[in-house]
């Protein structure tokens, strides 16, 4: 039979109906040359079971029309193997339907080069489930162009590995979109170098949950510029962990907002080093709670620096607690004011 298929021409492989080219054998197929493949319809494509698409090369892989990839059923593309799929081109490849993408076997996703990967379009990339995107190589991962990064689905971002992580370029983290950056999970989060951290967009760090920000270490939290501090909102500051407040320098406290500074918690304030606390800024002292000024213990009453005491509001003077002002240094009580004294 192969003999046969060497010698039809287009019109005759056009011509031939599914039922016959379900009994070709491997060496009929093995026969077919470029303009033969060529040839075939998209119906006749549609019908190539496991036992077609295993027999054929890579080369012949090579000559299919990008409308009869198309046609290709979900069972024909997870027979294709890793030199198979890497023989397709990048209109192939594109020309994937959205079904077919997601019907791609780990193994097949694994054996993708970067080249296939950047192949695929921003409708399609989408289609990729987590368990497909996990089993994308780091490497080949690293080389994923920042739009189809981001053209990545929530659920996909939430397959990414630890190590996958780690892997991502600083234009890939910044390429990140709020929903993706809300997708993240407290162990990716906890996995971002601090060179990644300190490129997220302050968007995206904004978008965290507080469940995944309260997986930055003190290393990574220390990585964060002001805008990106600036940009936490308030439920996310009040989520902080008393180690993170801890771990916080200086810089990063006085880059809080006197809003963010009002919706510190009593635990947070009490977790401030002393250090830190007396380098920050007047407004922020002012703008604690008073409740937070009660949490202050002796030996933070005792860093206030004079310009901090003065900047005591009246109300913060009247919550302090008889302990802390028995605490005050004879300096700081000169330099409280007087309403604050009568408070």
């Amino acid at each position: 039979m192969a003999s046969l298929i060497t010698g039809f021409n287009t019109t005759q492989i056009a011509g031939l109906t599914t039922t016959t080219l379900s009994k070709l054998t491997t060496e009929d197929w093995a026969a077919f040359n470029s303009d033969q493949i060529a040839a075939l319809t998209t119906l006749q494509v549609a019908s190539l079971g496991t036992k077609a698409i295993a027999a054929l090369n890579t080369n012949q892989i090579g000559w299919f029309q990008t409308e009869d990839v198309a046609a290709f059923n979900t069972t024909a593309i997870r027979a294709l193997n890793t030199a198979q799929i890497a023989a397709l081109n990048s209109d192939q490849v594109g020309a994937l339907t959205t079904n077919q993408v997601r019907s791609f076997t780990t193994t097949q996703i694994a054996g993708m080069n970067s080249d296939d990967l950047n192949a695929l379009t921003t409708d399609q990339l989408p289609a990729l489930s987590s368990t497909q995107i996990g089993a994308i190589g780091t490497t080949q991962l690293t080389k994923i162009s920042t739009e189809d990064f981001a053209a990545l689905s929530t659920s996909g971002v939430r397959g990414l590995t630890s190590d996958q992580v780690k892997a991502l370029t600083t234009d890939q983290a910044i390429a990140l979109t709020t929903d993706q950056a809300k997708a993240l999970t407290t162990t990716q989060v906890a996995g971002l170098t601090t060179t990644q951290v300190a490129a997220l967009q302050s968007d995206d760090l904004n978008a965290l949950s507080t469940t995944a920000l309260r997986g930055l270490t003190s290393t990574q939290l220390a990585g964060l510029n002001s805008d990106q501090i600036a940009a936490l909102s308030t439920r996310q500051v009040a989520a902080l962990t008393t180690t993170q407040i801890n771990g916080l320098n200086s810089d990063d406290l006085n880059a809080l907002t006197t809003d963010q500074v009002k919706a510190l918690t009593t635990a947070q304030v009490a977790a401030i080093g002393t250090t830190q606390l007396s380098k920050m800024t007047t407004d922020d002292v002012e703008a604690l709670s008073t409740n937070a000024i009660r949490a202050l213990n002796s030996d933070q009453v005792k860093a206030l620096t004079t310009d901090q005491v003065v900047a005591l509001s009246t109300d913060q003077a009247k919550a302090l607690t008889t302990t802390q002002v028995a605490g005050l240094t004879t300096t700081q009580v000169a330099a409280m004011q007087s309403d604050d004294l009568n408070a």
